[in-house]
């Protein structure tokens, strides 16, 4: 039996009526696709939206209103769930100028239950549900219109099993004492700052390569970045389209002052030089005449102490055993910067120096990182036990009885 096409919602009082019935259900399975090969942001095609007794596919092309969904979207008693949504809360996030709220990401939460760190929906609709997705139409033009049934039929798969799954996840991370942690991950989903941009004088500190040039060239970077991006935004152009990093690092170590000039610069066709020539130029006139004080500090030398040899691997071997013994990924618990982080300052009793590193707070901390920082200060030994096959802890004692 053919899956049914699910309606293509368009008109504003369309979309109003479907966020009454997701307030009115609580919750939500939220989805978008879009496409983003050149242009700035995502051009967004279409819009899914499932609860239990309804699924719609909104048309986003071209502008659409989508506002009568922002209030249930930035509501924290609404639940949202998707599903490896960074890019969709992302884009949602620069739709409404907020985060959106009561996020529950079905990829994190099934991080936590043994299904690996980034599971794929159609992986993980199998294995909770034993439901199988068509993925043949992953690559279509979400800009094109008319949409094809087929089409809408492959955004529904998207959201439709989103809440059973949820629910069945949800359900096992309860049993299994694992909720908080959770949650405490979604709250981060939801930061203010999580999908802001840098602000347009700190543009150049993306771009590759540019701690290797000197204060003054670093302040005709700047002014360089922070055109591009005003530039690209205006042109709906990805960034490096316009103009790529290796040559604005050229035109900041060795700048120009006219026109002419820049139709020497390789990586510069003559149709940019065209239409953006005398823009270019202003702004590296700009970072020259920028007065001293004013110059973009060098980046500073990160210097950690080396960690005692094997203190990394002893580290990683710990985080490994919890790993295997909770069923989480390893990276879930603490990636390998976040063990050199830890391992570099965890002996030196800094409280500051363990502030960026996650596996030193909430969750991590009471999981394993406790164990990580006792480990560092050689407060506890590790060791394999052949009677109980597994690598063992164990609290040291450094003036055991009887030593000289």
């Amino acid at each position: 039996m053919a899956a049914p096409v699910p309606p293509l919602l368009s008109r504003p009082g369309e979309i109003a009526a479907l966020a009454d019935e997701v307030r009115a259900a609580g919750r939500l399975a939220l989805d978008t696709e879009f496409v983003w090969e050149r242009t700035y942001r995502p051009m967004l095609g279409v819009v899914q939206v499932a609860t239990e007794t309804t699924t719609a596919v909104i048309d986003a092309l071209a502008g659409r209103d989508l506002s009568a969904l922002f209030p249930v979207l930035t509501d924290p008693g609404v639940t949202v769930v998707l599903h490896g949504g960074g890019q969709d809360l992302e884009i949602f996030t620069h739709l409404m100028g907020e985060p959106v709220r009561g996020v529950a990401d079905t990829q994190v939460m099934a991080a936590f239950l043994g299904h690996g760190l980034q599971v794929g929906l159609t992986v993980l609709a199998e294995r909770v549900l034993r439901v199988t997705l068509r993925k043949d139409q992953t690559y279509t033009d979400w800009t094109r219109r008319p949409l094809r049934p087929e089409q809408l039929v492959y955004a529904r798969e998207d959201v439709i099993h989103l809440l059973s799954i949820y629910d069945r996840l949800r359900h096992e991370l309860a049993e299994r004492g694992r909720l908080g942690w959770v949650e405490e991950e979604m709250r981060e989903l939801e930061a203010p700052g999580r999908f802001s941009g840098l602000p347009l004088e700190e543009r150049y500190r993306t771009v590759k390569g540019w701690q290797r040039l000197a204060p003054k060239e670093l302040a005709v970077l700047r002014a360089l970045a922070a055109w591009r991006e005003r530039a690209a935004e205006h042109a709906n152009l990805r960034p490096q389209f316009l103009v790529n990093e290796i040559v604005l690092t050229t035109l900041a170590a060795r700048p120009v002052s006219r026109v002419e000039e820049l139709r020497h610069v390789r990586g510069l066709s003559s149709g940019t030089v065209d239409r953006h020539g005398r823009a270019i130029v202003a702004a590296i006139r700009e970072g020259v005449e920028c007065p001293p004080e004013r110059w973009p500090a060098l980046p500073p030398r990160v210097r950690r102490k080396t960690p005692p040899p094997g203190l990394t691997g002893l580290l990683r071997a710990a985080v490994q055993t919890v790993a295997e013994r909770e069923d989480i990924a390893p990276e879930v618990i603490a990636s390998t910067r976040d063990i050199e982080a830890l391992a570099g300052v965890a002996g030196d009793g800094d409280a500051a120096a363990l502030a960026d590193v996650p596996v030193a707070h909430g969750w991590r901390r009471a999981l394993v990182g406790e164990r990580l920082l006792a480990i560092s200060r050689g407060e506890i030994a590790m060791r394999y036990d052949p009677v109980r096959r597994a690598v063992v802890s164990e609290p040291f004692d450094r003036n055991p009885s009887g030593g000289g």
